[in-house]
Order: C-alpha cells, then sequence, then structure tokens
C-alpha cells in the first residue's frame, strides 16, 4: 500500500500523514499494526469458509 492510499485509507490528507512520520512515529507503527492485524483476521475468516465448505462436501 503506498503513503497515498494509506491517507486515504485513514481518511487524512498525505501531507499530514508524511508530517506523523516525523512527529508521530508510533502512531504510524500503530496503524500499521491495526492494518496488518485486519488483514490476519480476513484470511482466517476465509481460511474458516474454505475449511467449513471441504467438510460440508
Amino acid at each position: 500500500m503506498t503513503k497515498k492510499e494509506l491517507a486515504h485509507r485513514i481518511n487524512v490528507d498525505p501531507k499530514t500523514l508524511k508530517n506523523w512520520e516525523e512527529t508521530k512515529p508510533e502512531l504510524l507503527k500503530l496503524i500499521y499494526l491495526g492494518l496488518a492485524t485486519e488483514e490476519h483476521i480476513k484470511d482466517t475468516e476465509e481460511y474458516l469458509k474454505k475449511i467449513k465448505r471441504n467438510t460440508e462436501s
């Protein structure tokens, strides 16, 4: 994900995101951790759906 896409996703201006890189690096770490967690949850849900389909067949 590009920084521009990230800024759009979290609804901030790209300049704000750039400012946070310098002034609030911990905030950016939390944002990236949240996005990674969200992706992991989606992957887990898809995996569980696949297992369910295979056991129902």
